[in-house]
């Protein structure tokens, strides 16, 4: 369990100036869905208790234009600052942002930021969520390893309304630098995100970068531990894009990756443990090459483990290699349930994964 994750999910259907912000059908949706995958064991698995979802209510109750600046800013703070010294919180752990509703992004920007616009705007009154500068404190503070924000919403651009920051000291840390931040953007700037009823979404509306994202996470090529690598989840979402939006395709997400290290997310698809043994010490330095539909990969075999490498680079890993009592090695690795080759010097096989048969190399 990621049992040091955190997210705070903002889904903003309605608001008070219903002239200018017109209701939306999929934010409420969306947060329901990607809340089930945050505390799904295939998805976020994270503790119930760490994710917050802060939806609109039912408009015909008065007077209740939320979420908005000040219950967001509430939220993030409790899980940022210690409730009795007001000093930062940090934790090892990830945290999600997500935000679906009505957004802008500044006129004068230089870099990729939006913000949602709170469910109390009203004429000229204006407050808003500021996704961007949430993440950047998060980021800033190190009040998380990694940082991932999500933002499906519209980016027109705002020349007289500016982000409202969040309420934390400026303070950066030594190691802010290595904090690793994904972002993903449902539009580009000045362009619309969108939202619709699609086949298999039960006849809800959902918002479409939101879908796409969950759709890649169950689908997408991951690694030979049950991961996706960020850029592949990119990559799928852009090659399939118009194939899962034929009719007035939209421009697809913009994702910001993160500065050095790829991030990595665990894969919807199933998944078998699959047990394997080597010979014994004293063969090292060989090669294994894995290929199935969705892999391939090279393994360098050293005396205590394997230095495993994606074809296209698109991901590496060391895997630690178990010693028994009669002195083989073995080693496990989590695989789609497809039909898999597996190479050595000296032997070739195909076998599909399964946790009750060892395949011996």
């Amino acid at each position: 369990m990621a049992a040091s994750d955190y997210a705070i999910l903002v889904g903003i259907s309605h608001y008070r100036d219903e002239k200018k912000f017109p209701p939306l059908k999929g934010p409420s949706n969306d947060v329901a869905r990607f809340r089930e995958w945050l505390l799904s064991p295939q998805g976020g698995d994270i503790p119930e208790g760490q994710v917050t979802a802060l939806t609109s209510p039912d408009p015909a109750m008065p007077g209740q234009w939320v979420p908005n600046r000040e219950l967001f800013a509430q939220r993030f703070n409790e899980i940022a600052l210690d409730r009795n010294t007001g000093e930062f919180v940090r934790r090892e752990g990830r945290l999600y942002l997500y935000f679906s509703g009505h957004g802008f992004s500044r006129l004068t920007d230089d870099n990729t930021r939006a913000a949602l616009y709170g469910a109390d705007n009203l004429g000229k009154y204006q407050s808003n969520l500021a996704g961007t500068l949430y993440a950047e404190a998060a980021k800033r503070a190190r009040l998380f390893r990694e940082v991932v924000l999500i933002m499906d919403c519209c980016r027109d651009t705002e020349s007289n309304v500016d982000y409202s920051a969040p309420d934390l000291n400026l303070f950066e840390h030594a190691n802010t630098e290595g904090v690793q931040m994904f972002s993903i953007y449902a539009a580009p700037k000045r362009g619309k995100a969108q939202e619709r009823e699609l086949p298999g979404s039960g006849g809800l509306f959902v918002g479409l970068m939101t879908n796409a994202l969950l759709r890649a996470l169950q689908e997408a090529p991951c690694d030979i531990v049950g991961r996706v690598p960020g850029r592949v989840l990119t990559q799928y979402i852009g090659m399939n894009w118009v194939d899962w939006y034929p009719q007035s395709t939209p421009p697809s997400p913009r994702v910001i990756g993160p500065d050095s290290e790829d991030m990595f997310f665990r894969s919807g698809q199933r998944l078998e443990i699959q047990c394997f043994v080597l010979p014994k010490v004293g063969s090292g330095g060989f090669a294994l090459r894995l290929r199935s539909a969705s892999l391939n990969a090279e393994g360098v075999v050293r005396e205590k483990d394997i230095v495993w490498r994606d074809a296209n680079l698109a991901w590496q890993l060391t895997l630690k290699v178990d010693t028994l009592a009669d002195g083989a090695r073995v080693f496990e690795l989590a695989l789609p349930a497809q039909e898999h080759e597996l190479q050595s010097d000296i032997s070739q096989r195909k076998f599909v994964p399964g946790a009750q048969h060892v395949i011996e190399i």
